[in-house]
């Protein structure tokens, strides 16, 4: 092959690759959200066979009613968990973010005493450097509260506090999101329509997929089925458990240092919802809220807190290296910095799902290419 046939060559493969790239884009971006509630009704419809084919055989009933009978009593089952556990979690979130926004008013008076708590601790320096850094950090200190001053002028605040209209401004958006809410139930109605018929008359409707590819496809997309199931299902039950023994961790260690008289506040199950879910991502972890609410807490003169959650941070962080590398157990060898990069990208391109969405995009692709039932790269010879 010549150099002007390679280069050929070189640009057809860049074209291809970027007309998929383009296409995957537009799919989830526009065409994934108006088939969603088809694809969830097919998920559940999958997972419930096998329950499903069991019961019938045993029982000796019409596989239809069986069917029937399981998607009325997941729906009965996923409506009581959000009503119960949504309920409570709500109005934790809620009691939150008002004790938040009461903290938030009195910004200044915070920045002062952290002021206060760094120049008392700056004796230990020579007089002439001492004089040098508490004169930068006044200067510093003074020009944030002056920002803060007119900031609070800008927006009139009216009750003489801290004016919060930049930080509950992205609120503004929840409203716009509100209004998609009858959208969203005509999408979680047809779902659940689906999701009847086609546990139903799930066996009718593979057939008739299948009948409409070839052999050689049709083994490719089982591959891909059982690929996109274990991937998900190994990710789902990982996190999931990491997540709810983080929660439990953090949750446990506020409510002994209730029991002590140490936390003296409440939300525990919202902060230690928050927690948990951070700590699942990339790079932040549980110390990106238990370090800055220790170094406040040492600040403010509360010892026994900040120690209390070092301490939280320090047993979360020890058993998550235990327990991750044995729950964990789907290794497809990719690089973390790729995860992070997928992450990052599906949240500038698709928004919040974004960030799930594309990590497991890239596990799906890598998978998929191992397998052999695409050829992007050399495939992985262990």
């Amino acid at each position: 092959m010549n150099i002007v046939e390679k280069r050929r060559a070189t640009l057809i493969n860049f074209v291809f690759y970027a007309f998929i790239i383009a296409a995957y884009y537009f799919f989830v971006k526009y065409a994934a959200w108006l088939i969603a509630p088809f694809i969830v009704a097919f998920g559940i419809a999958m997972f419930l066979q096998k329950p499903v084919r069991h019961i019938s055989k045993k029982t000796k009933l019409n596989k239809k009613i069986i069917a029937a009978a399981s998607v009325f009593l997941i729906l009965a089952a996923l409506v009581s968990i959000v009503v119960l556990v949504g309920y409570r979690i709500g109005v934790e979130f809620k009691g939150l973010w008002q004790y938040l926004i009461e903290k938030l008013h009195n910004l200044p008076e915070f920045i002062q005493s952290i002021e206060s708590w760094i120049v008392s601790h700056l004796t230990i320096l020579p007089d002439s450097l001492e004089k040098t850094a508490v004169n930068a950090i006044n200067n510093f200190v003074d020009k944030l509260l002056l920002l803060l001053v007119e900031q609070k002028n800008t927006f009139g605040a009216a009750d003489g506090g801290f004016d919060l209209s930049i930080i509950t401004a992205p609120l503004g958006s929840l409203l716009s999101t509100a209004k998609q809410i009858p959208v969203f139930l005509t999408a979680t109605l047809i779902s659940i329509v689906a999701c009847f018929f086609l546990t139903c008359d799930y066996d009718n409707f593979t057939k008739t997929i299948k009948k409409s590819m070839s052999e050689e496809h049709e083994k490719n997309l089982i591959k891909v089925k059982k690929l996109f199931g274990d991937i998900l299902g190994k990710m789902f039950k990982s996190y999931a458990t990491i997540i709810l023994i983080t929660f439990c961790e953090v949750a446990i260690g506020l409510n002994i240092l209730k029991l002590f008289g140490i936390y003296k506040s409440g939300y525990i199950i919202a902060i230690s919802l928050i927690i948990a879910i951070v700590d699942i991502f990339p790079v932040l972890g549980t110390g990106t809220i238990l370090w800055p609410w220790a170094f406040i807490s040492f600040i403010t003169g509360n010892i026994g807190m900040g120690i209390g959650l070092i301490v939280i941070y320090a047993i979360i962080s020890v058993l998550r290296q235990i327990i991750e590398p044995k729950l964990v157990s789907m290794n497809i060898g990719i690089h973390p910095v790729f995860t992070l990069m997928g992450m990052y990208l599906g949240a500038q391109l698709f928004g919040v799902l974004g960030i799930f969405i594309l990590p497991i995009t890239f596990f799906l692709v890598k998978a998929l290419n191992d397998e052999g039932i695409i050829h992007l790269w050399g495939r992985n010879k262990n």
